[in-house]
């Protein structure tokens, strides 16, 4: 798509082997100069290096393909992570860029807090701990997430010959 229009390519897969399956056409676009947007899903912010279902360690995989490689950590960011992404991609040499999306910074607040928090205040010291951590985890996740981004396009840096060239 990026070599037809002279746009960023985009493609958004799923977590563990839907990403894996696209490491070829990374390093494909990786040879061919062309700017991709490399969307992968994972597991939620709270399960992660704890063994989740699918949860590799796809940024270690994608780092030597890709020009940007980032994780999304909170909803806020979301934003002026991809604008960042779109413009690591076009800028210099074209190329691909990869942008974790893990599920909780994807949903919205209630369904995020209907997984997260349990429904009916725990009993004890440990359940009211554990409770009071996760309200504020996710507090912490959404905090900013409907304050005002910033929107279009970042500056893109595009080398030029001079004129003498």
């Amino acid at each position: 798509m990026a070599r037809l229009s002279g746009t960023v390519g985009v493609a958004a897969v799923t977590a563990g082997p839907g990403l894996t399956n696209t490491v070829t056409a990374v390093k494909n676009a990786q040879m061919a100069q062309s700017p991709i947007l490399l969307l992968g899903g994972a597991a939620s912010t709270l399960l992660q290096n704890r063994g989740a279902l699918q949860a590799v360690d796809q940024l270690s995989l994608f780092r030597p393909l890709c020009k940007f490689c980032v994780s999304v950590r909170r909803v806020r960011d979301i934003v002026p992570t991809l604008r960042a992404a779109m413009a690591a991609a076009q800028s210099g040499t074209p190329g691909p860029v990869f942008v974790e999306l893990p599920v909780d910074v994807l949903y919205p607040y209630f369904m995020v807090q209907k997984e997260m928090v349990p429904a009916k205040p725990p009993k004890g010291l440990v359940g009211r701990v554990v409770s009071w951590y996760l309200e504020n985890y996710l507090a912490n996740l959404f905090a900013g997430a409907w304050e005002p981004q910033p929107e279009g396009p970042l500056p893109l840096d595009i080398p030029q010959a001079s004129p003498q060239q």
